[in-house]
C-alpha cells in the first residue's frame, strides 16, 4: 500500500492564472476569555481540500482563490475545548502587513460519563491494533502535504469498557529535521464507517514530535483519560514541519485490517483509501469479571513462560548505560535497561534487537543462539 499524501496530487494541471489569483488569508487566533494565543487550531474551507493549522503562537496563513467559491462556502475554525467559528468567504478580510485577531470562545465543559456498577471486576492489559512484522507495506506522505492532513486506521476491539493507555507506530523514513503531529481518536460513523467525533475530551492536544532519526514512537495516552466501548479510529495529523527539506515521511502499514482513511487538509472530508491498515497499535486496559481477569492473567503468564528470553548489558567505555530502549524488530516488544545497564526481553534466535538512546548511535544485533547479548553503544560526540 503506497499512500501518497498531499494537498493536490495533480497540481501541475492548475492554470497559471488561477494560481496567480491566490490570496493569503491570515490572522492570529486568541482565547476570547484569556486573550492568549490558541495553537494548532484547524482552519479550512469545509470539504474543499483547502486548509491549514495555526502555529504555536496562534498565527495562520490560508492561501486560496476566493473567486472559486460561492456565497455558501465558509472557513471553519475548530479546536479542542473551544466553540467552532464559521466565517463566510464573502466576509473575509485580506490584509498584507498585519495579522488581524480572531477570538474563539471556550466551550462549556461537559463531564465524562460516570459509570456506576455493582459488578465485581478488574482491568487487564491488552494490545490492540496492527504491527508490521516484515511486510513492505507503508503509508507515504510527501511534497505538498497540507497542515491538518490526517492518516487514519480503523481499530477493532471486543466490546466493553476499555481505557487507551499508549499509542505506537513505526517510522520508516523522515527527511525533515522534525515533524510535529497530533494524535486523534474518533468514534465511527455507523452509516459510512468514517471518523466522526473526537473522543479526546480532555481539551488538551495529544502532541508528539518525530525527529529525523526516530524509528519508533510511543505516545502516553493515560493523562488524557480516553475510554472506548467499541471499535474506534486513530489518526496522525500533521501540524508543523521543521527544517528546509520538503516533508517526506513513510510510516509502516500492514496488508490486513479494517482499512485506512485520509483527510488532505484541515476541515476536508474523509476518504477511504485502502482495505489495508496503518501499523498503529495501542496498549489498553479493559474491564472484565474477576474470574475472567484471573484466567487471562494465568493464560498470559503461561504464554510468556514458553517464550525464549535474551538478556545482557548495554555498555559505553566500560560504563553501564541505563534507560536504553531495547526493541525486538520482529515482535515490536520493547523494554529499557535498568540502572545497572541490564535488560531482559523475549526473542528468538533469528530476531534482531535495536538499541537506541538519545546522544548515542543506534545499534542493532541479531540474537542468534547466544545465551546473553551484550552491546556497546557509541556516543554521537565521539570521534
Amino acid at each position: 500500500m503506497k499512500i501518497c499524501y498531499g494537498l493536490f496530487l495533480g497540481c501541475t494541471i492548475l492554470l497559471s492564472n488561477i494560481l496567480s489569483a491566490q490570496l493569503d488569508y491570515k490572522g492570529k487566533i486568541l482565547d476570547a476569555k484569556s486573550g492568549l494565543p490558541i495553537p494548532y487550531v484547524n482552519i479550512g474551507i469545509i470539504e474543499k481540500g483547502v486548509g491549514t493549522v495555526s502555529d504555536e503562537e496562534g498565527i495562520f496563513h490560508l492561501e486560496f482563490n476566493p473567486d472559486l467559491y460561492t456565497s455558501k462556502d465558509v472557513v471553519l475554525f475548530s479546536s479542542l475545548g473551544y466553540e467552532t467559528l464559521e466565517i463566510p468567504i464573502s466576509n473575509l478580510k485580506f490584509v498584507y502587513n498585519e495579522y488581524p485577531t480572531l477570538k474563539l470562545n471556550p466551550s462549556i465543559l461537559e463531564l465524562n460519563e460516570v459509570i456506576v456498577t455493582d459488578k465485581k471486576g478488574d482491568f487487564v492489559e491488552k494490545s490492540v491494533g496492527y504491527k508490521n512484522t516484515g511486510e513492505k507495506v507503508y503509508g507515504y506522505w510527501k511534497d505538498n502535504i497540507a497542515l491538518g492532513g490526517e492518516l487514519a486506521s480503523h481499530i477493532s476491539i471486543a466490546k466493553g469498557l476499555r481505557q487507551l493507555k499508549s499509542f505506537g507506530f513505526e517510522v520508516w523514513e523522515n527527511i525533515s529535521d522534525s515533524v510535529l503531529v497530533r494524535i486523534n481518536v474518533y468514534d465511527i460513523d455507523k452509516s459510512w464507517g468514517f471518523p466522526k467525533n473526537n473522543l479526546n475530551q480532555s481539551t488538551e492536544n495529544i502532541l508528539h514530535t518525530i525527529k529525523k532519526n526516530d524509528m519508533f514512537a510511543h505516545v502516553d495516552l493515560i493523562p488524557f483519560s480516553i475510554f472506548v466501548r467499541d471499535d474506534f479510529i486513530v489518526s496522525i495529523e500533521l501540524l508543523q514541519v521543521y527544517g528546509k527539506e520538503k516533508p517526506r515521511m513513510a510510516l509502516a502499514g500492514v496488508s490486513y485490517g479494517n482499512g485506512s482513511f485520509r483527510k488532505y487538509a484541515s476541515q476536508d472530508k474523509w476518504e477511504k483509501i485502502s482495505e489495508k491498515s496503518m501499523a498503529f497499535f495501542m496498549e489498553t486496559s479493559y474491564f472484565v469479571s474477576v474470574n475472567e481477569a484471573e484466567r487471562i492473567r494465568k493464560r498470559e503468564k503461561r504464554r510468556k513462560e514458553k517464550l525464549p528470553m535474551i538478556s545482557g548489558f548495554v555498555i559505553e567505555n566500560s560504563n553501564m548505560i541505563s534507560n536504553v530502549t531495547v526493541r525486538n524488530l520482529r515482535t515490536k516488544e520493547w523494554t529499557t535497561s535498568d540502572e545497572n545497564g541490564r535488560y531482559t526481553l523475549h526473542a528468538k534466535p533469528k530476531d534482531r534487537l535495536l538499541f537506541t538512546k538519545k546522544g548515542y548511535f543506534n545499534t542493532s544485533l541479531q540474537v542468534r543462539k547466544r545465551p546473553s547479548l551484550n552491546v556497546k553503544l557509541k556516543l554521537r560526540t565521539s570521534s
